[in-house]
């Protein structure tokens, strides 16, 4: 094992960073002197991917207060598919859930959803457009998940929340 305290292993780190004008305090975890972020397995209808890249790209430009790497399959719904989506999800330290118009209908976001409960993971909706009040998926109501809206603020403070 190496050397130095366990603390200093397991360290936090504390940055700063704007939000539509107030600053907002964000951990990221560091091991061993590397930075490292919450894989996120993101959820989504394939009509709302460019919302979804909005969101990937926050997650990467310093200016956000969201940071995580994100685990997505971007493969058709098929068994091959479903073999890749759950060693991700597995992998993934939370399931983030992003609802459009047709999100709650949709299969294959449904069974992602469940294989997160299935395996222990945290799970939080995001509503696409703050001022929508699209249909929440049954598997969040039935886990009495949250739901937030678009809030790269918000969604930092839950992945850091859960830990």
């Amino acid at each position: 094992m190496g050397g130095g305290f366990r603390r200093d292993r397991e360290s936090h780190a504390t940055r700063y960073s704007q939000d539509g004008g107030s600053s907002t305090a964000n951990r990221t975890i560091t091991s061993y002197g590397k930075t490292m972020k919450p894989r996120v397995f993101i959820s989504f209808h394939v009509e709302d991917e460019a919302q979804v890249d909005l969101l990937r790209s926050q997650a990467k430009d310093p200016r956000f207060p969201v940071e995580f790497t994100d685990y997505s399959v971007k493969e058709p719904f098929d068994e091959k598919w479903k073999t890749q989506c759950t060693e991700r999800i597995r992998q993934s330290s939370a399931l983030v859930v992003m609802i459009g118009q047709e999100t709650a209908s949709r299969e294959a976001v449904l069974w992602e959803i469940n294989k997160a409960y299935e395996l222990g993971k945290p799970v939080i909706g995001v509503r696409i457009y703050r001022d929508e009040n699209h249909r929440v998926p049954q598997p969040l109501k039935d886990h009495g998940a949250r739901v937030i809206p678009w809030n790269t603020a918000k969604l930092q403070v839950w992945l850091e929340e859960q830990g």
